[in-house]
């Protein structure tokens, strides 16, 4: 099995390494596009112009698909604000940021090939383009994958808190992870669930005092447009729906129905915590509305319950669930009677 597992393994490397080699042959001069309009959001905001629309001489996103909600910007303001000082950087810090997005995309995918080498070298023939287009465009994801994996091997360790955080931040740039908030509450870390809410709050100030103090709102008006005409999404349900030729309120209305039907089944499947956060890896990429050819990658996430196992007695409370009682003092033994006097 250890055979088979470095050779599935092997066959997963080979694909990646040939998807790869082709995106970056065809790479063309608006490539990483992702991170050119990372970068285009940090220069709105250091000229003083609005994150979710254009000032006088911003340059416009190219719109893929025709009749696509016509912002600027799809992810969470705080994304815009950390590339303030980032555009700074030579070159609007564009080699700096593809350069780390692909090491930690690549660092993920080592991480569960050496923890989980058949699944994930079986999990990596189908998600290769995925995860090679990620690193092309060097789209924050890259940032989700290796951090929901750190954040489940802190969780794996008792670090509840620790993961609570990192999740709060990790949603606050992509907002899907989201869905590991709940996860965090069903399966009773309601002290990290809280943790992450009160994190995500201090993360929402932030982005409002670095772009404008009405960013919330306008990020909600993307959000609910992008769910009322969900025509960006190429891939999965919504683009098969389309593709399928199904009526604009089915295609409108399935990420909100497969979002219900996920977050109940994270309930129902909470007594097994790692199957609860795998359906939680799933809806990153079968819930969202706007999901590209990238987005699939992050199902490499479901392999962290596999690759990482978490201990018994960890699946509903955290780390006091399996803390061992403190042992019983011993019995002090009764005295012995003393030797009588020899006469």
């Amino acid at each position: 099995m250890q055979l088979l597992g470095w050779g599935m393994a092997a066959i997963g490397i080979v694909c990646l390494v040939v998807v790869t080699w082709f995106w970056v042959g065809h790479a063309t001069p608006q490539t990483p596009g992702d991170t050119h309009n990372y970068i285009l959001a940090g220069l709105r905001l250091n000229a003083g112009h609005p994150l979710y629309a254009y000032g006088p001489g911003d340059e416009h996103i190219r719109v893929f698909d025709a009749g696509s909600p016509d912002y600027p910007l799809y992810s969470p303001p705080l994304i815009g604000v950390l590339f303030r000082p980032i555009v700074l950087l030579p070159a609007n810090g564009l080699y700096i940021w593809w350069v780390a997005m692909c090491a930690m995309e690549l660092l993920a995918v080592a991480m569960l090939l050496r923890r989980a080498p058949l699944l994930a070298g079986l999990a990596l023939i189908p998600l290769s383009v995925p995860v090679a287009v990620a690193m092309e465009v060097a789209n924050a994801d890259c940032l989700v994958l290796i951090g929901m994996l750190v954040a489940w091997r802190m969780l794996v360790a008792g670090h509840d808190d620790r993961a609570a955080l990192l999740i709060a931040f990790l949603a606050s740039l992509k907002l899907t992870p989201v869905f590991f908030v709940w996860w965090l509450l069903v399966t009773g870390r309601r002290r990290a669930a809280g943790m992450a809410v009160a994190c995500g709050a201090v993360l929402v100030l932030v982005a409002m005092l670095g772009s404008e103090p009405l960013v919330m709102v306008k990020f909600y008006q993307v959000m609910t447009a992008n769910l009322n005409v969900p025509t960006i999404s190429s891939i999965g349900p919504v683009g098969l729906a389309k593709v399928a030729g199904l009526p604009d309120v089915v295609v409108a209305w399935l990420p909100r129905v497969i979002l219900v039907l996920g977050v109940a089944a994270m309930w129902l499947t909470r007594r097994r915590p790692g199957l609860s956060f795998a359906i939680g890896a799933w809806l990153m990429w079968l819930a969202s509305p706007i999901a590209s050819l990238h987005t699939p990658a992050l199902i490499l996430v479901a392999l962290a319950p596999v690759a990482w196992p978490l201990a018994r007695g960890l699946g509903g409370r955290g780390a006091e669930a399996v803390t061992p009682p403190e042992p019983a003092a011993p019995t002090p033994a009764a005295p012995r009677p003393a030797p009588l006097a020899s006469s």
